[in-house]
């Protein structure tokens, strides 16, 4: 590991996924940027805050070097968890990459005690509300102005396999 708590990164490109240290923040707040806008995408001090301070599980996906997508979690009441966000930069989609890190997240979310996952998803993301569900979630409930004035979000929850 390096001082940060960061463990060692893929070499050549290799595609590795691992869980989040406290020096992954920032790239994952960019990224976090890149993926929503500015409306919805959380603060680092938000991301800190998960990662250092409620030590909620989060896995980066890693390509050599560099940082490519996350899953942030958190464990809302108890027996209850979220997909906090979900992240991959575009020319990672559609490689499975966001399958896996869902599985890890639900199977961490599990291992701490929840027994029903649940997240949120912006209406107007189609593309976010077709991967949740062929991943097993079922929408929910309507959230009205979720992500501000006039920005609904669908509620999802799936009880998750350990």
């Amino acid at each position: 590991m390096s001082q940060d708590g960061a463990a060692k990164r893929g070499e050549g490109g290799e595609i590795i996924i691992r869980p989040a240290a406290s020096g992954d923040a920032q790239r994952m707040w960019e990224i976090d940027q890149i993926c929503f806008d500015p409306g919805i995408a959380y603060p680092i001090d938000f991301i800190y805050y998960h990662l250092l301070v409620l030590r909620d599980p989060a896995f980066c996906v890693w390509d050599g070097e560099t940082i490519v997508g996350f899953v942030l979690t958190s464990l809302e009441k108890p027996a209850e968890g979220c997909i906090v966000t979900l992240d991959i930069l575009d020319p990672y989609r559609r490689r499975g990459l966001g399958g896996r890190l869902i599985g890890m997240a639900e199977r961490a979310l599990a291992d701490r005690g929840a027994r029903k996952i649940v997240l949120q998803a912006a209406v107007e993301n189609e593309r976010a509300m077709a991967f949740y569900g062929k991943h097993g979630y079922v929408r929910g409930r309507l959230l009205k102005n979720y992500y501000g004035k006039k920005k609904d979000a669908w509620q999802y929850h799936k009880l998750p396999n350990k």
